[in-house]
């Protein structure tokens, strides 16, 4: 038998029981080689690294980094990682990552880039007031551009590969950066690696993952365990054995791993330190079963072997596993009393035993997370108290000239040794530093903390403290958590009389209520404006006005809430505020939007933009572009005029609005910006991309249970299956949307998931449903006045042609066509129109019911909506079938089918297609055989002969202004005809228009 010790003095002296090559993980190194190439060449990507403790995640990325260094690929290695107590660390790994560098480019960066500074507390400015003047989602949009551009600049330089390590630990904001950032990797020369142990991750991180899932940013790599025959591989490369192991030795050791390398490598070094395992013959062996010592776990496995070190080193492993993971040879020196030989001889031998590594010339870490804990385990509690103690005295010694810097630390070790008025002082500016920086659960933890240690101080937390924590709340989603800490925040302000704090409290706790209940946000609002008078401050006055006015808008009384948010425009103008001016003119574009004006509603949201676009990405802005968009959009101007603007301007706006709720982030406002997109291009017939886009709103919403946009998110979806007769799919998505507007309270979403609930019921045959539904929503006898009382209305109309009451129904058109707001001179409402015209032909009046088809027509024409002409075009071809004049019905049948045509080759779902084009094509009348004539404009997509020479005119890339010079025609002429020809194809864009041109061969007749 040959002993361990003994096998030791017949090999090198850095003898290692650490695996030297990487087992089981071939397909990950061919990979990567690839992906080296593709980096080179400026096509970044990320990869995710998972698995359990000990799986391998940092042996790979190891690999992964030496990799990379070598030629021929040369890429420069950037390295982070995430510690536990990082979690309440904002931008933690990306700290560490920014340390790395030589002194002279981290220098250049800080300088380059002054924002970046805030992070580094030592080197943050402390201006309060310029950073309360500031809109928070704008200030960390900026320093998350100022971290993407740096690194995106190095990578100019030479190829980079970044990796992050251990993002269970992380912090949210780092989490929010990388998501965003990976978007940017794409396009660069940077190859981005995440490692995290998939059995613990955080919500932040499962958001995180899911976006990177979703927009297929990331390459997964899942760890999985090593089979037997691995595990073989791997302990024949530690012992570099020359014979096959025993299979009982394998049958033992197993189970006992379950083929983990870390668990292994741990379990042999304890069993072959205490000579139970042992090398025999080139091959490996074990005593008999009933001698064999076998530890019961990982942590008795590191016991077994710290229990063989010497006294002393056991001291000094046992202050380095108080300190943390990571511990700096200063620190220790001071903790232990020994000169730098001395420990220095302490630390090597913790290092031969392969406990501790080195990370550079001043800080050493743990091999593994596993082994800093099993040896702090073994500590009790009081000890570990009176260490900790020992620890925060130490670093207030060591780092006294730079202690700003390890104030989270500090405070870990204070909270830990239980020196509460320490660690409350500490916590407090921990949680206010990580509010700066936009960290909610950050802000979370540490306000918890302060009031933790408050409370054994038996101290009452201050108001300021319960707010900080209830907004964390907030944004994460932690309603009940949230609203119990601003109600302490409001009982606070009280007691202490701060009258402002106590406004404040109120107009925190409206906010809170109005994802859920409109009732309880009005009232506490209400109580902020009465304060705000009482306090005779102008500006918390105007802030009131536009909070209740909003709150006032959305239960339906959208004139008073106007009032109010006039009154605040008013106040902010003459104070000069210019944020103050950009959010009153975004609510006022919402309510006057809502009140079925939106051409004025346009405007306003025109004028915020001008206002917010300086100041850079906002929350209020991306809200601003988004509700912009919508506005415009033919499926919000269902029942209203509209501010008619080209395809080229919406697709413009469209990705302005996309790109900033991108840069903003956060799911509630890429939820909004979602479904608001998915509406404007339902509006224009593309079905398949609405349906996609709303869904992913409607998932955004539902992660932070956004009430409002979830029921914002679900109506896009019922709406956009109404657009193609799906009418039980639309039921299912607008039933549940319609029982939560009204437990909201919303008279606007009421009004609008009822409108449209009830059409589906009628698409689906049960009007008695119908009838129930839209009596809940409105009460119909009353003059229509806002945008959702119209659309219950409308939809009221088309149930009474249904039920046979054409006369009801042409009531309802004309009440429509009499109270509609805004419209521009010559403008007609296509839908409207199209009821007055369906109820003329019942009622038997040809020659009005003709009349006003033309009209809708020529309205959706001008529109360019093509999810409301093709029916308008069955109506006319139904009309002119009846009155015996076969040509113009098969016009008009064959414009219809065009367009459904069209329409139908947007769609995904193939049962959702068929069901749409089976419906759509059988309403339309049955025509006569087709004449050639018929034939040739059949085969020109319904075209005419002008509209077909302009289609051939714009595949040859001419502007408006060349084709109306060359058909000698006026400019708005050709405006007109290319409309019409947008309309007929289904189409929303002239390269659509070209590429169907070039298909038809169209362009060679």
């Amino acid at each position: 038998m040959t002993a361990y010790h003994e096998v030791l003095v017949n090999q090198p002296a850095d003898a290692s029981l650490i695996c030297p090559v990487i087992v089981g993980r071939r397909r990950h190194i061919d990979s990567l080689g690839r992906l080296l190439v593709d980096v080179t060449a400026g096509s970044g990507t990320t990869i995710a690294i998972s698995g359990e403790a000990g799986i391998g995640k940092s042996r790979l990325v190891a690999e992964m980094v030496r990799c990379a260094r070598n030629p021929p690929h040369d890429l420069r290695v950037l390295r982070g990682h995430c510690f536990e107590p990082d979690s309440t660390l904002p931008y933690g790994p990306i700290m560490g990552l920014l340390r790395t560098l030589p002194a002279h480019e981290f220098a250049d960066l800080i300088a380059a880039a002054p924002e970046l500074g805030r992070i580094f507390p030592e080197r943050g400015p402390n201006d309060d007031a310029r950073r309360a003047a500031v809109d928070p989602e704008q200030e960390k949009r900026h320093l998350f551009a100022a971290l993407a551009q740096h690194l995106v600049a190095l990578a100019q330089k030479q190829p980079l590969l970044i990796a992050i390590e251990d993002l269970h630990w992380c912090d949210d904001t780092s989490l929010e950066f990388l998501l965003q950032f990976s978007r940017r990797v794409t396009t660069e020369a940077v190859l981005l690696v995440l490692t995290f142990r998939d059995d613990e991750a955080q919500p932040s991180l499962r958001r995180l993952l899911g976006g990177l899932s979703r927009e297929r940013l990331a390459i997964e790599w899942p760890l999985a365990r090593l089979d037997k025959e691995q595990v073989t591989e791997m302990i024949s490369a530690i012992f570099g054995m020359t014979s096959a192991m025993h299979e009982h030795t394998l049958d033992m050791l197993y189970p006992l791993t379950e083929g983990n390398p870390f668990f292994i490598e741990e379990v042999l070094k304890s069993l072959i330190s205490s000579g139970d395992v042992y090398l025999s013959d080139g091959g490996l062996e074990r005593k008999s079963i009933d001698q064999l010592r076998i530890p019961g776990s990982i942590q008795d496995a590191v016991r077994d072997r710290t229990d063989r070190l010497p006294a002393e080193t056991q001291r000094i492993l046992t202050l380095a596993a108080v300190t943390g993971r990571r511990f700096d040879f200063l620190l220790l020196q001071h903790l232990a009393g020994l000169e730098e030989a001395q420990l220095l001889t302490l630390i090597k031998e913790l290092i031969d035993a392969q406990l501790v590594v080195e990370e550079n010339a001043d800080q050493f870490s743990f091999r593994h997370a596993l082994t800093q804990h099993a040896v702090y385990s073994r500590l009790l509690a009081r000890e570990r108290r009176s260490l900790h103690r020992v620890v925060a005295r130490s670093m207030q010694e060591v780092y006294r000239d730079n202690l700003d810097a390890r104030l989270d630390e500090l405070a870990y070790h204070y909270y830990e040794a239980a020196s509460w008025e320490e660690a409350y002082r500490a916590e407090c500016r921990l949680s206010e530093r990580a509010q700066t920086l936009h960290a909610s659960r950050a802000v979370v933890e540490h306000a918890t903390r302060a009031i933790s240690s408050a409370h054994q101080l038996k101290r009452t937390p201050p108001g300021a403290v319960y707010r900080l924590r209830g907004q964390g709340y907030e944004v994460l989603g932690d309603f009940d958590a949230a609203r119990a800490d601003y109600e302490r925040a409001f009982d606070a302000s009280r007691r202490d009389g701060d009258r402002a704090a106590e406004w404040q409290s109120l107009i925190d706790l409206g906010f809170l209520w109005s994802v859920r209940d409109y009732e309880r946000t009005g009232a506490f609002f209400r109580r902020a404006s009465l304060l705000a008078d009482a306090i005779a401050d102008p500006l918390l006055r105007a802030r009131s006005a536009n909070r209740l006015g909003n709150w006032f808008v959305n239960v339906g009384r959208i004139e008073e809430g106007i009032a109010l948010h006039d009154e605040a425009l008013r106040i902010f103008a003459s104070a000069s505020d210019v944020q103050g001016q950009a959010e009153t003119l975004d609510l006022l574009g919402m309510a006057t939007g809502m009140l079925a004006d939106m051409v004025r509603s346009v405007d306003y949201y025109r004028d915020a933009i001008e206002l917010l676009r300086p100041l850079g990405p906002s929350a209020i802005l991306c809200s601003s572009l988004s509700s912009r968009v919508t506005y415009s959009s033919n499926a919000m101007n269902d029942v209203t005029a509209t501010a008619i603007r080209t395809n080229e301007d919406l697709l413009a706006e469209r990705q302005l609005a996309t790109e900033a709720a991108r840069q903003v982030g956060g799911p509630a406002v890429l939820s909004y910006a979602r479904w608001t997109t998915a509406s404007a291009l339902a509006g224009e017939g593309r079905v398949g991309e609405a349906l996609a886009l709303a869904h992913e709103g409607l998932r955004f919403a539902t992660e932070v249970e956004h009430v409002q946009w979830m029921t914002g998110a679900a109506f896009t979806i019922g709406q956009t299956y109404t657009l193609v007769l799906a009418g039980a799919e639309a039921i299912a998505a607008l039933e549940p949307a319609f029982e939560r507007a009204r437990v909201l309270g919303s008279a606007w979403w009421i009004g609008n998931c009822g409108s449209y609930l009830a059409l589906a019921y009628v698409l689906h045959g049960d009007l008695d449903r119908a009838e129930v539904t839209l009596d809940a929503a409105w009460k119909r006898d009353r003059a229509p006045n806002a945008l959702a009382e119209r659309r219950v209305l409308w939809v009221s109309g088309i149930l009474d042609l249904e039920r046979k009451r054409p006369a009801e129904a042409l009531d309802a058109a004309q009440r429509l066509i009499d109270t509609a707001r805004g419209v521009p001179q010559g403008q007609r409402i296509p839908a409207v129109l199209h009821l007055k015209g369906e109820a003329l032909a019942a009622l038997g009046r040809p020659g009005g019911a003709l009349a006003a088809l033309e009209d809708a027509k020529a309205a959706a024409l001008e529109r360019r909506d093509s999810t409301r002409i093709w029916p308008i075009h069955g109506s006319l071809a139904r009309l002119h079938r009846i009155a015996r004049r076969p040509d113009d019905a098969a016009r008009e049948g064959e414009a219809a089918r065009t367009v459904i045509d069209a329409i139908g080759n947007t769609i995904d779902a193939g049962s959702v297609r068929e069901g749409f084009l089976r419906r759509a094509l059988g309403s339309l009348p049955k025509l006569p055989a087709a004449t050639p004539a018929r034939l040739a404009k059949q085969a020109s997509g319904g075209l005419t002969g002008r509209e077909s020479e302009v289609a051939v005119l714009i595949a040859a890339g001419k502007s408006n202004r060349e084709i109306a010079e060359e058909l000698i025609l006026g400019e708005r002429t050709i405006e007109t005809h290319v409309g019409n020809v947008l309309s007929k194809l289904g189409f929303s864009s002239r390269s659509q228009i070209a590429a169907w041109a070039v298909e038809t061969g169209l362009t060679k007749r």
